[in-house]
């Protein structure tokens, strides 16, 4: 796996070609992962840390409960493994429903999404070690902070030597964001780009799409809220769920990846909002 070199402490590896961005932080005694992508990639992973420094890894920083995100979690399973509890109890849940038959999840991935099924090779799963409420600070040089929106446990890393921010999914830079998930809250997202706004940064590595920086956080916030805006206004008219999705009356704003993103996205948010 290639990691592209973001300053002289931060490297990652924003290609998307197997999974969601990753990176890792070099400090002065340890090197630590934020997020793992799949299996296969996840090893690949950890390997071109090791390739990369010296350095021993003692953490994976979890940004969410994501399978793009956590797969890969086994090649770190000799480190502290970090998340939001939220995030932890999840991740045990489904160890012991949907993640118990890895075989199972192999079959179904090579039919809904053949191209990805090699990267689910060596599949195992285990729960991070250590979870967190609020905030997670690691030696006064990293700290993880809860956030939600994307998903009820979402978190970004905030490294402040390099104001640099790892933003995890709450961040799809240039593309449509995936905000299907059940535990999405639309309202609670716009909260946390105003909070990335309001953070002493420069660089933000986000969850998918290349590096960028706070001008791309007041893209997606300016599209969030004036997406609020209009569906509110339809939902009040007496718009259906169906009517709310088709309606081509909302801001302009980055393609989706496959339409059906945009659609159970855009789904969820009704739901949100007419609770």
């Amino acid at each position: 796996m290639k990691l592209d070199k973001i300053n002289e402490s931060v490297f990652a590896n924003t290609e998307g070609e197997t999974g969601c961005n990753v990176g890792v932080i070099i400090l002065e005694d340890k090197a630590v992962a934020v997020d793992s992508q799949f299996p296969v990639s996840g090893r690949d992973f950890r390997q071109s840390i090791e390739a990369l420094t010296d350095k021993p890894v003692t953490h994976l920083l979890l940004t969410h409960y994501h399978g793009d995100h956590i797969f890969g979690i086994k090649a770190f399973e000799d480190c502290e493994i970090v998340s939001h509890r939220l995030v932890k109890e999840i991740m045990e849940k489904n160890l012991t429903t949907e993640w118990a038959d890895p075989e199972k999840m192999i079959e179904t991935m090579k039919k809904n999404r053949p191209e990805r099924a090699w990267l689910y090779e060596g599949f195992s799963m285990i729960s991070p070690t250590k979870s967190f409420e609020d905030r997670f600070n690691l030696d006064g040089d990293i700290e993880m902070i809860h956030t939600g929106g994307h998903t009820a446990g979402s978190s970004i890393v905030h490294f402040p030597k390099e104001k640099l921010l790892f933003a995890g999914d709450l961040i799809f830079a240039k593309t449509f964001p995936w905000a299907g998930d059940p535990t999405v809250d639309p309202d609670v997202w716009i909260e946390a780009f105003k909070k990335i706004l309001g953070m002493d940064i420069e660089t933000i590595v986000p969850g998918h799409g290349p590096v960028c920086d706070k001008s791309e956080v007041e893209v997606q916030l300016e599209f969030f809220t004036k997406t609020r805006e209009k569906m509110r206004k339809l939902i009040a008219d007496g718009a259906t769920i169906e009517e709310a999705v088709s309606y081509d009356g909302y801001p302009e704003f980055y393609k989706s990846e496959r339409p059906q993103r945009r659609d159970d996205s855009l789904r969820q948010w009704y739901r949100v909002w007419t609770r």
